[in-house]
């Protein structure tokens, strides 16, 4: 094999970018954090913007579809986006308005009746002889009434904070430094979503003209074989994530639906409250519902034990009737993706990002997975068309037309 001096030089020119990439590795991902934060309102801003798309493409549909009227034409962008808007800031209020007011009261009610949760488990001789003797002392040399009225002056404080910003203010001094330290960090989210919201009533309100002129510069700049192909691999990210969105929270909904009219037959306490808990958790794939289920039965703990088992047991025939009769078919096939890699992806997204990791890791898996099946179908059938164009000996071709 014979060398000549280009090969050479693109040998030693990438040795060199290697090691420099490994030397500076620190400072190239430093570099790359700033940048990531200088894009973090842009990037805020088109997450949010494609989450409110969702309703404002379904009231753009429905709103006057069939007038020829330019006022009401001119005005279905405006309405709509307002609308979207207002759907969704809707939706967090009232989960908010649901869920915290009734969790921070249960939790304070716990916290009052621990005391004697515990004086009447250590008073019961089957569950003490279950328990080792270490065990037995160290729960009999706690004092239960200090911790109790310590945590529970904690929670009254907690919900004194929720439902009264003045009272938070008792002591200015004590509180300079933790102001000087947080003031920095509220500032720069409360700066960064701001401007993202911004940026997303932009690209709502330019949507169609920034869409033709990306379609421009892609088709201009790159070759049709791969402008085809990048709008190819967006069109299936879009379905993906349009579709997981759409079809998680029509299932979410439903099933606090039903978990709110299920406990209301059944007389089990705080059933809007934990019926949105539980809508909220679903949209968390896998483990979301039983998160919901674990918390719920914690707060009906507080109210009657026995109820808190009937709650589980509901949950249980509740998440049996959503797994085989409602979630396949509001489902059906919209995300594709089989179960071993849907928890692959949950495992991948919650280990790097978290929660927001498993919501845009399953899409993203469901995408890619959509992709390689198409590439790998479209491959085979180039095979099969190949076998089928080759030469087939004319004694062959006249028994098969004869029979």
């Amino acid at each position: 094999m014979k060398l000549d001096w280009k090969t050479c030089f693109k040998v030693i020119v990438t040795a060199v970018v290697i090691f420099l990439v490994i030397h500076f590795v620190d400072s190239i991902f430093a570099t790359l954090g700033v940048a990531m934060s200088a894009f973090n309102p842009l990037i805020t801003g088109l997450v949010i913007a494609y989450i409110v798309n969702i309703p404002m493409s379904f009231y753009e549909k429905h709103y006057f579809p069939n007038s020829e009227k330019k006022s009401v034409a001119r005005m279905r962008r405006p309405v709509c986006m307002l609308l979207g808007y207002l759907t969704i800031v809707l939706v967090i209020v009232l989960v908010l308005l649901l869920v915290i007011p009734h969790f921070v009261s249960c939790i304070k009610t716990f916290i009052d009746q621990l005391p004697s949760l515990v004086l009447s488990i250590l008073e019961n001789k089957t569950i003490i002889g279950l328990l080792p003797d270490a065990v037995i002392e160290w729960l009999e040399g706690i004092n239960w009434n200090e911790i109790a009225s310590n945590v529970s002056s904690i929670i009254g404080i907690i919900s004194l904070l929720s439902t009264s910003i003045t009272d938070v203010i008792s002591d200015i001094q004590g509180t300079v430094n933790t102001v000087t330290s947080v003031a920095p960090t509220v500032v720069s989210v409360l700066s960064t979503a701001l401007i993202g919201i911004v940026f997303s009533v932009y690209f709502l309100s330019a949507k169609d003209k920034l869409l033709r002129q990306i379609r421009k510069l892609s088709e201009t700049y790159l070759k049709p074989k791969w402008h085809e192909r990048a709008y190819y691999v967006l069109g299936t990210l879009n379905e993906s994530y349009h579709g997981y969105i759409v079809v998680q929270c029509t299932e979410a909904v439903l099933l606090g639906t039903l978990c709110t009219i299920g406990m209301l037959i059944l007389g089990l306490p705080y059933p809007t409250m934990i019926g949105a808990l539980i809508g909220l958790t679903a949209l968390i794939p896998i483990a979301g519902a039983w998160i919901g289920t674990i918390i719920g039965a914690f707060m009906i703990l507080t109210v009657n034990p026995i109820q808190a088992v009937i709650f589980i047991l509901f949950i249980l025939v509740l998440q049996f009737v959503d797994n085989y009769f409602i979630y396949p078919k509001i489902v059906g096939k919209s995300i594709g993706l089989p179960s071993i890699w849907v928890l692959a992806a949950v495992s991948i997204g919650g280990g790097i990002f978290g929660i927001p990791g498993m919501f845009i890791c399953v899409p993203l898996f469901s995408a890619l997975y959509k992709l390689i099946k198409t590439d790998v179908g479209k491959r085979d059938g180039e095979k099969s068309g190949e076998e089928e164009e080759t030469p087939v000996p004319v004694s062959e071709t006249v028994s098969e037309q004869e029979t």
